[in-house]
């Protein structure tokens, strides 16, 4: 690649994911992920990402980082990583350098994803291009990230926010149960993020244990999915029912708040692992409960993501304007 070499990143709190954007079809090559546990900063993998890929002159940086950007700066909200522009452009001469929320970098991806890279929730739903639409997405991970893209033509705006730390809605009387007792747990306000992310799942669970009079196990998130697939603890199974039916409600309100009716879709890990069981959980039921609207959300296509690096697809579209 030469002088033209553009390194892109997609780093969160565990794993940081390195590669090369391409103007190719396949938009990045030299793909490889880094536990950020092994390297002090950012700095020190992206050095021997570049050292791997022989790679001593960059053209430009773009690096998608999970934590909020302010004047060219991010700190990880779950690492002791962080990340400059002007250290960057200083550290690797390099003057085109940028830095995207992580789930800013998912937005740019929603418009390239292809059908191999989606399985469609609750419809047989047709990819369809229009000169303007809006998407949504969500995903669940350690926390629940949120956003948008309206696409005009050839011009992508991503939506950018905080949804996940909107407040928790129940929608039946077991809904309410559950909130009260993660408000007696946690003596403030429900945020979403409090039952849609992997802790929130180990919420979810732990008010059920509560709720039905049993002994809490301190299963991990993992363990409940396991335990639900396996259909070994209803305990289990009923945490990732309800899991999988409050999400379909957040999605519906993220389709709702953002005019997001050309599609919504689901990523994040727990999800990813779990097709079958997303597919045929309540998260359609969950998405189309809408009073007045629901015939509307009817609809509204739903996709899981399944492409294994969007972050990296989202921040080679960005990288490509350099190309």
């Amino acid at each position: 690649m030469g002088d033209h070499a553009i390194l892109i990143a997609d780093i969160g709190g565990t794993n940081a994911r390195f590669a090369l954007a391409t103007s190719k079809e396949d938009a990045f090559s030299g793909a490889q992920t880094y536990s950020a546990a092994e390297f002090e900063q950012l700095y020190d993998a992206i050095d021997q990402y570049l050292a791997a890929q022989h790679i001593e002159q960059l053209h430009g940086i773009v690096l998608a980082i999970a934590g909020p950007i302010a004047d060219e700066k991010v700190s990880l909200l779950n690492s002791y990583w962080s990340a400059d522009c002007a250290e960057l452009r200083q550290r690797y001469q390099v003057d085109n350098t940028q830095l995207l929320n992580d789930w800013e970098a998912i937005a740019y991806s929603l418009d390239k994803l292809s059908d191999t890279d989606l399985i469609a929730i609750g419809g047989k739903w047709a990819r369809q291009q229009k000169d303007k639409q809006t998407f949504g997405a969500l995903g669940p991970g350690s926390g629940l990230g949120v956003t948008g893209l309206i696409r005009n033509h050839n011009t992508m705006a991503p939506i950018i926010s905080e949804g996940g730390h909107a407040g928790f809605a129940p929608q039946s009387d077991l809904q309410i149960k559950i909130l009260s007792y993660l408000y007696d747990k946690y003596q403030d306000r429900i945020s979403i993020e409090r039952l849609l992310s992997g802790p929130g799942l180990v919420n979810i669970h732990e008010a059920f244990c509560h709720i039905n009079g049993v002994e809490n196990p301190g299963l991990s998130a993992a363990d409940i999915s396991q335990a639900a697939v396996d259909k070994s603890d209803k305990l289990c199974q009923a945490s990732l029912d309800l899991f999988f039916e409050i999400l379909g409600q957040t999605a519906g309100d993220v389709s709702l708040n953002y005019g997001a009716y050309d599609g919504i879709f689901i990523a994040g890990g727990i999800c990813q692992r779990y097709p079958e069981k997303l597919a045929t959980s309540q998260f359609r039921q969950g998405f189309e409960n809408k009073g007045r609207h629901h015939q509307h959300m009817k609809a509204v296509p739903t996709w899981l993501i399944t492409h294994k690096n969007p972050g990296l697809l989202g921040a080679s579209v960005y990288a490509q304007r350099w190309l």
